[in-house]
């Protein structure tokens, strides 16, 4: 019986240290997922904003075009 009860506390203390290494990995998951996110939000930042200042540039370019060419109908209408 006591070898019975020493046994069961043997596989009772395993099991804790099963748990808390469980308890360690969850730990760094819950980090590196974190880290992960943060670094996706922050290319995703860097991304956008060099795809607004691209739609911005293409914007202003044709915003000029457009200008000259009114500006050229206007000076031809008024002949």
């Amino acid at each position: 019986m006591e070898e019975i009860l020493k046994q069961i506390l043997n596989e009772i203390k395993d099991m804790r240290v099963d748990i808390k290494d469980l308890r360690q990995g969850q730990n760094r998951l819950e980090i590196g997922q974190e880290k992960l996110q943060k670094t996706l939000f922050d290319s995703i930042g860097l991304n956008i904003d060099k795809i607004v200042e691209h739609i911005d540039d293409k914007t202003e370019a044709l915003n000029k075009r457009v200008y000259k060419v009114e500006t050229e109908i206007e000076r031809l209408s008024r002949q």
